[in-house]
């Protein structure tokens, strides 16, 4: 594990503590965590611990997190030759939104990067987005192919002509009231005038 040199020795062992409680107890709930943990300490002064070391300001997750992204990153790229990703928005409890960019693997998503954003409703900002999704292409190794998947909440019209810029191969979900130019038909229509039935599709193409 790679860890900066102004991390105290106390900070990378409830580190490794909480990596390992979360792998031991499959939970993120503290009480389950904690209970894996080895020790003679009480469960309740165990998990107060580990809160302490959630809540510390002084633990930036990017700066920990980010070595261990990097290599999962490159070895998707080095078995495979290509980096597949798959992009969330979840809203969480009232007013806040968690967006997500996960590595696919083996039918699991292994979170690369997240960030909350305080939304109450709709999708959250093209900028929030392409910040994060930005904030993830630096970790990439260099000339990598990247696929990334996800749902509507990252279908923006701005994030999809930085995704074209960067090279990335991309399949976002669009609402059926979307709407799309084709130069055939001469006007603006929706998606989901294209199909009439579950389960068919259509290619359409280049589209506006």
């Amino acid at each position: 594990m790679y860890t900066a040199a102004h991390q105290r020795v106390t900070q990378i062992r409830n580190f490794v503590w909480l990596v390992v409680g979360i792998y031991e107890s499959r939970s993120v709930h503290l009480s389950k965590i904690a209970g894996r943990v080895s020790g003679s300490a009480k469960l309740t002064s165990t998990t107060r611990q580990l809160r302490r070391f959630l809540s510390n300001p002084a633990i930036h997750v990017r700066e920990w997190y980010e070595p261990i992204a990097r290599q999962w990153l490159n070895a998707q790229w080095r078995h495979l030759g290509e980096i597949r990703l798959i992009v969330d928005g979840t809203k969480v409890g009232f007013g806040h939104q968690l967006l997500m960019v996960a590595l696919a693997y083996r039918k699991r998503a292994i979170p690369i990067a997240w960030t909350w954003v305080k939304h109450k409703r709709g999708h959250s900002s093209a900028f929030k987005q392409l910040a994060l999704l930005n904030y993830v292409r630096k970790l990439l190794p260099p000339g990598a192919a990247v696929f990334l998947v996800g749902d509507s909440e990252f279908g923006s019209v701005e994030v999809l002509k930085w995704l074209d810029q960067w090279g990335w191969f991309y399949v976002l979900r669009q609402k059926s009231d979307t709407l799309v130019w084709l130069d055939q038909y001469g006007e603006w229509r929706p998606f989901g005038s294209f199909v009439q039935k579950a389960g068919q599709n259509c290619w359409l193409g280049a589209v506006t």
